[in-house]
Order: structure tokens, then C-alpha cells, then sequence
């Protein structure tokens, strides 16, 4: 008999994701594609099933875009069929499709279910499911040799995880790239367990013996490749998008205004219009913004400003700051004379920088040892 898995991704589709739409379908039908090739990789032995659940409240209903559906069968989804809007009603939708997979499998003997959670913020609307309702089912779930997986932005995905007695974590960030890079984790671990379950779980052995060769495989499920956590980003990594139009939840616009607050061009008026930013406010947090004044003098009067903030990104470690070319635009100033004051926040990982700021700081590091080297050689 062949063992029969019931590939289920449980997908966040809130208005937070919605700056990584296109991320999220191509890492889906990557996703489907990997799925597919197992089922020809082991045609003797698995048999695979896929199901795609997208969840939000104050939009479309939470659903299935696909279910239970034999893997040659599946056809990849598309922008009508994923639309992120509206909040995170993560427990109904574990609860309600974990119990719609039990139900499915009750009377197969080798059903095995790869359940896969992903999602960029916290449970905040679910109205049928609590926590205690979906540990039980996970609990029992698990001791049939399921397979847990759990992959989270904007929140400890370690902790989340283990919150939901689940063993298997991964942690991404919610942008471009991030997104990008957790799919193929995800790819390539599913791959690498399918081959696991194949080579110590084949479906003639003993159901207690065939129980624990599950639990085995499942073990470690993201160890290959795992993109670095949004907490510990590289230099190359922290460099904020040329075109922001979306941010996840502790995520922060920072852009040029004048004192003022008039918010009138350029990015500050992205960040009126998309950020939360305040007409009348020139300084500081505001929404999902940070406004830093570039408009007063020179930059000499820019640098308090700049340190202020930097002080703040300091003291709010959880949020992570998207520092646009402030000054750069309507200030008339060039990238080599703002990006200095922003030395120090080089060294922070919650601070994200265009790349002509980064550039312009390596470049003026790079200047000053020449200097201080031909004065230790004239020396």
C-alpha cells in the first residue's frame, strides 16, 4: 500500500502580506511543482494530495483555493484566487481545516498529514477556535505521525511554534526577498522529508514501528538551507526597497519632512496617503511612519534629527525602521552629505538603509583609512 499524503499549507492572506502577493503565488505553484515531482519521484510508494487554505476576516471569507486534490490534478493559483486583505483569524483556520483533514482520513490506514502553517503577524479575529481546541487536535494529530510545521514573520516563529506544540520553526521576513528565500526552505525541506519518510517508513511495516519512522522523519523538517531570521539580518540584506507600498505590522516608513508637517511630495506624501503619517506633525513616530526633518538649513541642522531617531530604533528593537532617501528630493541634498549622519545606524539590525546611503558610508570609510594609511607611511 501506498502512503498517502494530505499536503495542507494553511496561508495567511491578510491586508499584511499583501506587499509580497506575487512572492507568495510563486512560492505556492513552486511549491505544487515540488509536490508533484515527489508523486513521480515515488510512484510506487506515495501518493499525495494537496490542499491550499487562504484565511482573512474583512475581506473574502477564509477558504480553500484547493482541497484534497490529487497532486495531478492541482493547477497553480493565481491573483484571483489570493488577494491578502483585512486580519488574522489564525486559529479558525488551523482548527477548522485540521478538522476537516481528520475527518477526511478517519478510515485510511497509511494517511499521513503535512500540515504547514505560514503567516506574517499574530492571531487576532478568530471567532469559533481558542488555542486549547487546536492543541488537541495537533496533540493527537502528532501521534499519528503527522508532520507540524510552522513558518512565521513579524512574530518569534520559535515561540509561536512551540506555543502551538509544534516542533518544527522558521522564521522569515516579510519582504521580497525574504519571502523568496523561505519558499525554497520550504521546498527543499519538503522534499528532503518525503525522502526520509520513503527510505525508513515503507507502508508494510508495523503501524507502531510505522508510527515512529513518522515521527523520525518529521523531526528537523526546516534544517536545510533556512534563510537567516529577520532578527539577524546582513548588511546586504538591511537595505530598504527602492518602491514601498506595503508594510507588515512592526514595520516603519522613514521618511524627509519639514517641521512643518506638510507632507505635500515624494515619500512624505506616500506616507500620508499609505502610512499613517499626520499633517501637522514634522517629527517622530506617526502610524506606521517616522518623520524626520530635512527642510530647516543645512545638514549640520538635519543631524539632531537623524540622532533622535536613531536613539528611538535603539529603544524599540521590535520594529524595524525602513529609512527612505530623506533629504535627498525636494531638501536638494546628495546621498554623500545625509548619509554620513546615519553612520551608526550601519551597525543596527532593525535599521534598514537605501543602498546609496550604504554605498556612500563605505565609500567615505574607504577614503578616510587611505588617508589615515599615507599619513602612517609619510610618518
Amino acid at each position: 500500500m501506498k502512503t498517502q499524503f494530505f499536503n495542507l499549507i494553511i496561508l495567511d492572506e491578510s491586508g499584511s502580506m499583501s506587499g509580497v502577493t506575487q512572492q507568495t503565488i510563486n512560492g505556492c505553484n513552486e511549491t505544487i511543482n515540488t509536490i508533484i515531482s515527489s508523486q513521480k519521484d515515488y510512484p510506487d510508494t506515495q501518493e499525495h494530495f494537496v490542499s491550499i487554505y487562504a484565511f482573512q476576516s474583512g475581506g473574502r471569507p477564509s477558504r480553500y483555493i484547493i482541497k484534497n486534490m490529487p497532486s495531478d490534478k492541482v493547477k497553480h493559483i493565481t491573483h484571483e484566487d489570493y488577494e491578502p486583505y483585512g486580519s488574522t483569524p489564525l486559529f479558525d483556520a488551523v482548527g477548522s481545516t485540521l478538522a476537516d483533514l481528520k475527518k477526511h482520513t478517519q478510515n485510511l490506514e497509511n494517511a499521513v498529514g503535512c500540515i504547514t502553517i505560514i503567516t506574517d503577524g499574530e492571531e487576532n479575529s478568530s471567532k469559533e477556535y481558542t488555542l486549547n481546541h487546536i492543541l488537541k487536535m495537533i496533540d493527537e494529530l502528532k501521534e499519528k505521525g503527522w508532520s507540524f510545521n510552522f513558518i512565521g514573520a513579524n512574530i518569534d516563529a520559535n515561540l509561536t511554534a512551540k506555543t502551538f506544540h509544534i516542533d518544527n520553526a522558521l522564521q522569515f521576513t516579510c519582504d521580497t526577498k525574504g519571502t523568496d528565500a523561505m519558499w525554497k526552505t520550504e521546498r527543499l525541506s519538503r522534499k528532503s522529508y518525503y525522502s526520509r519518510v520513503e527510505e525508513s517508513c515503507c507502508a508494510c511495516i508495523a503501524p507502531s514501528e510505522r508510527v515512529s519512522a513518522l515521527k523520525e522523519a518529521s523531526k528537523n523538517f526546516f534544517s536545510e538551507e533556512q534563510p537567516k531570521s529577520e532578527d539577524t539580518p546582513s548588511d546586504n540584506e538591511r537595505i530598504t526597497p527602492d518602491n514601498i507600498t506595503a508594510l507588515g505590522e512592526n514595520e516603519i516608513f522613514v521618511f524627509g519632512s519639514d517641521l512643518a508637517g506638510a507632507h505635500g511630495g515624494g515619500a512624505a506624501r506616500a506616507a500620508l496617503q499609505n502610512f499613517g503619517a499626520i499633517m501637522g506633525q514634522g517629527v517622530g513616530l506617526q502610524g506606521q511612519s517616522y518623520a524626520i526633518p530635512t527642510m530647516q538649513g543645512g545638514v549640520e541642522t538635519i543631524k539632531p534629527y537623524v540622532d533622535e531617531f536613531v536613539t528611538f530604533a535603539k529603544n524599540n528593537p521590535h520594529l524595524k525602521f525602513f529609512v527612505t532617501r530623506i533629504g535627498c528630493g525636494t531638501a536638494g541634498f546628495k546621498d554623500n552629505e545625509i548619509a554620513p549622519l546615519f553612520h551608526e545606524a550601519m551597525k543596527m539590525e532593525n535599521i534598514f538603509l537605501p543602498e546609496s546611503f550604504k554605498k556612500a558610508i563605505q565609500d567615505q570609510t574607504t577614503t578616510r583609512l587611505k588617508d589615515l594609511m599615507n599619513i602612517l607611511f609619510q610618518d
